[in-house]
């Protein structure tokens, strides 16, 4: 049985999609941190990978019993979920980090409500609003603007428009992991669910970087490395996952999208203040128009409803 939806107003579920969005976000800083020291995003990856992995599997060890109970199906699609919301997300936005900056990367991932509604749109029958589509309209105009900007500082488009183009379908795919995670977490619980996939993720990222690189005495060449791969570890992937698994479990699709694009506003200010440069001109309007689409969207009050028949209780 699915768990009950906690209405939008209820201060608890909100809290923890913002807090765990934030964290999500803010490891897009200690990312960088990481290529400085040296590492490959593949490396990246596998760093965190080892660091938390130890926590899923005593999450799941602990639910050990309530395996037998998954369907077929279900264990199809966590490994489906797994591979495209946790493995290719991760590799498609770290490898663009490569190439573009912390607030870059943050502004085009806050795009992901758009697209989560966009989502719902198309497969779930919802009806957008004038104000849902001016609120897209202001998101992509504002990116549009700040990816300008950026290619005229950096002075490589090429270079900007692959890195922005990677985080942008890793945004795209993290909104459809969005739409058809929610009722297979209903169905086997946060914590079941959150263990068996990121265990398939670790097992996936593992393997990726044993064939790309191979070089596991690099994950752990200094202590500020290793630093940072706990870091990241807890704080940027175990202590969020569960939040915002958990918060998914109980609000609906859109709710979760729109409320948790809080989190890269928060992580877009503490990225300027790390550089050390506020955004100027087109870039700050990029970034104002960016955000006015994100709060617009939280205007549109409750969800659309879908066309289909709701299912009887």
């Amino acid at each position: 049985m699915s768990g009950p939806t906690i209405p939008i107003s209820s201060i608890t579920i909100p809290s923890m999609v913002i807090l765990g969005s934030f964290l999500f976000c803010a490891k897009g800083i200690v990312v960088k941190l990481m290529f400085a020291e040296g590492l490959t995003p593949s490396g990246v990856m596998a760093l965190r990978m080892l660091t938390a992995t130890p926590v899923f599997m005593i999450m799941l060890a602990l639910r050990w019993k309530n395996i037998s109970k998954i369907s077929r199906k279900d264990w199809g699609l966590m490994a489906l979920l797994s591979f495209a919301g946790y493995f290719l997300c991760s590799l498609l936005n770290m490898t663009g980090l490569q190439y573009v900056s912390v607030g870059l990367e943050r502004v085009i991932l806050f795009s992901y409500p758009s697209i989560v509604l966009a989502g719902s749109i198309l497969f779930q029958g919802a009806r957008p609003s004038g104000k849902m589509y001016a609120a897209c309209g202001l998101s992509w105009v504002g990116l549009t603007l700040i990816i300008r900007e950026e290619i005229s500082f950096a002075g490589d488009a090429s270079l900007i428009l692959l890195g922005s183009s990677l985080v942008l379908l890793s945004a795209i795919i993290y909104a459809g992991y969005i739409l058809v995670a929610k009722p297979v977490i209903q169905r086997i619980g946060v914590p079941l669910y959150t263990g068996i996939t990121m265990v398939f993720c670790a097992i996936t990222i593992l393997s990726y970087f044993s064939v790309n690189d191979g070089n596991f005495r690099s994950l752990f060449s200094s202590n500020i490395v290793i630093g940072y791969g706990a870091a990241i570890g807890i704080f940027g992937t175990v202590i969020p996952l569960l939040m915002l698994s958990y918060a998914l479990s109980r609000i609906n699709t859109s709710s979760y999208a729109i409320i948790s694009s809080i989190g890269p506003v928060a992580t877009i200010l503490i990225a300027t203040i790390y550089v050390g440069k506020m955004p100027e001109g087109l870039q700050l309007l990029g970034v104002l128009l960016s955000v006015a689409g994100g709060l617009l969207a939280t205007k549109q009050g409750r969800p659309p409803k879908p066309k289909l028949q709701p299912a009887k209780a």
